[in-house]
């Protein structure tokens, strides 16, 4: 078990299309409080963790053949972050994603590696999750350094079921034995790295990190999640940004 000296990581993922979501400017990109969706989330995790930990890296995902300039100005455009970041002497880097979340978040981790800073764990976070909070990370980062991998996960409140592909109801899910995951979700990084590694090779699309992590290395444990990190997809979300936010300023 590792120390509050261990190294961390992090990797903020923004670089899919948001072609869901409309309106013609990514979701990590829009406004939200004093800042953009994205620097919200940036914000969040360095108040967890520059108190606790060494965070040697952060790396944010940008789309692949889009300009680094614009996921600058989204996370730098927020006042408050670039004090937070003159004072802690962190340095925010931007690595090029690829054609599949996968695929960014396999070619931000080479770009980990490649800094030299030797992290000894990751956390992996949708950019999308602005409210994520220091609660959660605070609780996967307690995991790893027990269990060397976590995710944070909420029991579903409808009761889940099994289809087939005609729609027919072939198996009755035990809803307490259910959960859907959530981010950051936190590896080993020598061992995620590569999972990776091994993923980019055998020619599976994997959902998440943790099924690449499931396949390669093990199990993963799960700790409780927050049903206020939800993640923007579709432009009824942008309510659900407004509502949390005020929420949040009580």
């Amino acid at each position: 078990m590792k120390t509050t000296l261990s190294k961390v990581s992090v990797v903020i993922t923004a670089a899919g299309s948001s072609t869901r979501i409309g309106g013609g400017i990514k979701k990590e990109y829009l406004p939200l409080e004093n800042g953009t969706v994205l620097s919200r989330c940036a914000k969040t995790f360095l108040n967890a963790l520059v108190p606790f930990y060494s965070l040697v890296n952060f790396t944010v995902t940008y789309p692949e053949g889009k300009n680094q300039k614009e996921a600058e100005e989204a996370l730098f455009c927020d006042s408050e972050l670039k004090s937070m970041l003159e004072e802690s002497k962190i340095n925010i880097n931007f690595a090029e994603g690829g054609k599949s979340r996968q695929e960014s978040v396999y070619k931000a981790l080479l770009n980990v590696e490649q800094t030299g800073c030797n992290a000894d764990f990751v956390l992996i976070h949708d950019g999308a999750r602005p409210f994520v909070t220091e609660t959660v990370i605070k609780n996967v980062v307690s995991a790893i350094l027990e269990y060397g991998v976590a995710v944070p996960g909420l029991t579903p409140v409808d009761t889940q079921k099994e289809i087939d592909s005609d729609g027919f109801i072939v198996r009755h899910l035990v809803r307490s034995s259910l959960c859907a995951v959530q981010t950051p979700q936190g590896f080993d990084f020598k061992k995620i790295l590569d999972a990776h590694k091994k993923a980019a090779l055998d020619k599976t699309e994997y959902t998440d990190d943790t099924e690449i992590w499931g396949k390669y290395c093990g199990r993963v444990k799960v700790v409780e999640g927050s049903d206020r990190n939800i993640k923007i997809t579709y432009p009824s979300d942008l309510d659900k940004i407004k509502q949390t936010a005020f929420e949040a300023c009580k």
